[in-house]
């Protein structure tokens, strides 16, 4: 990493800026966080118009450590894979090409969390912004939604047990939230090389919020309130804080992590600098506004210790 870190959101050709966040917290009953998330600061502003912003969010599972290395070496690996193989492109291969580069770094992942841990596992959920590109890809129960013109919609595929019995009509999504084996996944890192991957890909517009979230967050705000304080918030850090919150008030019963991006027409204007460098959230980077200054929302990680 830079030893200074400037906002890295640089207006692309089509003349958008991405404004984002990252914010986890252990909730109220783990002693723990096996959550972790990487939102792209330590990459500099000419790799990022030429390969875009990429933001990756894991929840990771197999009791304390195999869960914390399995999402850690989940969302490093990711990243550094992606912005290693990709190349430029011209407009009319980007789509193709990045649903391949991403989703083949997510299969480099897989491998080295089997490397890493010994039974553990983790969900992920990765989010990629190339110009007006969108494309959304997920194994597990992380999950991303798109709020466009007020109106949310899940852009993942939860690989879940009460998933899979609500496409067969066994259960309702109601009863899928109340269900005693919703926590049971058949798809994650980690647990063997048959990964699938689900993909999602739109044309961005101005406006569009992306929220990328462990289920430590959707499991317990629901949907509707979701899509509510995406709508009315005045900028994605408080959107993250308030979800958070609304999930720890709702008992905080998981380790709680959102990943929230803005595409505007405008950029940040209050630069932001890293108190740790070098470091991948949430194990030590923490990102913290400038002294004696308000932040707006942007840029801002808090790891709650």
């Amino acid at each position: 990493m830079p030893d200074k870190l400037q906002p890295s959101i640089p207006q692309n050709q089509h003349g958008l800026y991405f404004h984002y966040v990252g914010l986890t917290d252990t909730g109220m009953v783990r002693d723990h966080n096996e959550d972790a998330f990487k939102i792209p600061l330590d990459i500099d502003e000419e790799t990022l118009q030429l390969k875009g912003h990429l933001y990756v969010l894991a929840d990771g599972m197999g009791g304390h450590q195999k869960g914390e290395v399995a999402s850690e070496v989940t969302i490093r690996m990711v990243s550094q894979e992606y912005y290693t193989a990709v190349k430029q492109l011209s407009d009319d291969e980007v789509a193709d090409s990045l649903v391949n580069l991403l989703g083949q770094s997510i299969m480099t992942a897989n491998e080295e969390v089997m490397d890493a841990t010994e039974g553990g596992g983790t969900t992920v959920v990765a989010a990629l912004l190339h110009g007006e590109a969108l494309i959304c890809m997920n194994v597990g129960d992380s999950r991303a939604y798109l709020l466009r013109d007020d109106t949310m919609s899940l852009i993942s595929k939860d690989h879940s047990l009460v998933s899979r019995l609500v496409e067969m009509g066994k259960i309702t999504e109601e009863q899928a939230l109340t269900h005693p084996r919703r926590n049971v996944l058949y798809q994650a890192l980690g647990q063997g090389s048959d990964v699938e991957i689900f993909d999602y890909q739109t044309k961005l517009k101005l406006n569009d919020i992306i929220i990328l979230c462990s289920d430590g967050l959707w499991g317990e705000v629901p949907d509707r309130i979701i899509e509510q304080v995406l709508a009315q918030s005045k900028t994605p850090l408080e959107s993250a804080e308030d979800l958070i919150t609304l999930a720890n008030q709702a008992g905080g019963n998981d380790n709680i992590t959102a990943i929230i991006i803005e595409v505007c027409d405008s950029p940040v204007d209050s630069p932001y600098q890293p108190i740790e460098d070098g470091a991948y959230p949430p194990s030590a980077a923490r990102l913290m506004p400038k002294p004696d200054t308000l932040p707006e929302g942007d840029h801002y990680v808090d790891q709650n210790e």
